[in-house]
């Protein structure tokens, strides 16, 4: 993986303004982001100085992430936003400015919550930048995958479990039976077992398929999770015939598609720039081949995922063009769309209240990112409600 120390990120705004915002990692945070911001050329003085209006809703935010929101704050019960208020509402009742609003606090609220500011609810982001800005300066880096993310967390996962003598079956529909409000057993691919606990890692929308029938102990989650609604990522994936820029990823506030990924090329890594030159002289000789992949991810696609691939490529073609000067020149040698209607559940206001791990049906527990873990669909979510499920489960064995 790569890491870096802190927040820092390339933007480059809807005018081809390029710039960086890079926070302080010598300084404690939420200094070190201060810092970078008042040194962030993308912003006027006007913007850096209504970030400051933050101040109070993070530390509002911190306390309630520590626990003592339930407890009132100051003795006053204030809260860091109100769960009926949309992301957009919140910076805007907090004095931010349309500027640092385009070129910080949107981009962030996408890439975390996976929906736009103005349908996200504020309270979950209220809690991302409080983990992301609380006394953990690491809680802010930027962690890029080098593999992919198979190869990095679920094989590794397969071979810690058959070490130990258990096994892993994928592919397989897997049915549990509830009797008398306990489990009974596990079938899968007409085999079956008996289960004395069930940890579920099934995503919302396929938890009912889980079970034959609906179990009356989990008619009450069964309906919430049918009713949760979904937030699509699409990503438009581009080849070009050269390098167009050197750095891992770059960000493109308010665009279509919000971050570029400069994954690789066929030379296994992007090529620096400086040797765009040679490159392009081995084209002529080589014939048009691809050099360069880019990624680029729209989040909250709502209103994009039911375009047509030739809509979607030529889109993000054009954003590149537009954003990245030497794109203009690079030949566009193939491409491909991916989209997920489904990445993530809504964190929309209203929405049905997320799950706890534990369940009503003894010895079954919930897991993954859309269980309640105060984060929204990230790997971070999944890995603590994981945690406390096998916890619940361990307790429960009497172990």
């Amino acid at each position: 993986m790569q890491t870096t120390p802190q927040l820092a990120v390339t933007m480059i705004d809807r005018s081809g303004r390029r710039s960086r915002l890079e926070c302080a990692s010598s300084l404690p945070s939420p200094l070190g982001l201060l810092a970078g911001l008042l040194d962030w050329e993308a912003l006027e003085w006007a913007d850096k100085l209504s970030a400051l209006r933050m101040a109070t809703p993070l530390r509002l935010a911190r306390r309630q992430a520590q626990g003592e929101g339930r407890r009132g704050v100051g003795g006053s019960g204030k809260i860091a936003a109100s769960p009926g208020e949309t992301v957009e509402n919140w910076l805007v009742r907090n004095g931010q400015t349309e500027r640092i609003r385009e070129m910080l606090w949107r981009p962030l609220a996408l890439a975390a919550l996976n929906q736009p500011a103005d349908q996200a609810a504020a309270p979950l982001f209220a809690r991302v930048l409080a983990e992301m800005f609380g006394s953990d300066r690491r809680a802010a880096a930027i962690v890029l995958p080098t593999a992919s993310l198979d190869l990095m967390y679920a094989e590794p996962a397969r071979a810690y479990i058959e070490d130990r003598g258990g096994s892993v079956r994928t592919g397989a529909s897997a049915k549990v039976r509830i009797v008398n409000g306990e489990v009974a057993s596990v079938g899968a691919e007409g085999n079956g077992w008996s289960a004395g606990t069930v940890v579920s890692a099934v995503p919302w929308f396929a938890l009912s398929a889980l079970f034959d029938g609906e179990p009356p102990e989990l008619a009450h989650t069964l309906r919430r999770a049918g009713a949760m609604s979904s937030s699509p990522i699409v990503s438009v994936h581009l080849w070009l015939d050269r390098p167009v820029f050197d750095e891992p990823f770059i960000g493109l506030p308010g665009r279509s598609m919000q971050w570029v990924f400069n994954i690789i090329t066929a030379r296994g890594a992007p090529p620096p720039l400086a040797r765009a030159a040679a490159l392009e002289d081995s084209l002529s000789s080589r014939g048009p081949q691809a050099l360069a992949h880019l990624s680029l991810v729209s989040s909250g696609a709502a209103s994009f995922v039911d375009l047509t691939n030739q809509q979607l490529i030529a889109t993000a073609h054009q954003e590149i063009v537009e954003a990245l000067p030497d794109a203009r020149a690079a030949r566009l040698v193939r491409a491909t769309v991916v989209r997920e209607p489904r990445a993530t559940f809504s964190l929309a206001p209203g929405q049905p209240a997320r799950p706890s791990p534990e369940t009503k049906v003894r010895r079954l527990f919930l897991a993954g990112d859309w269980i309640d873990t105060g984060l929204p669909a990230t790997i971070e979510s999944a890995v603590r409600a994981g945690h406390r499920a096998a916890d619940m489960a361990t307790r429960a064995w009497g172990h």
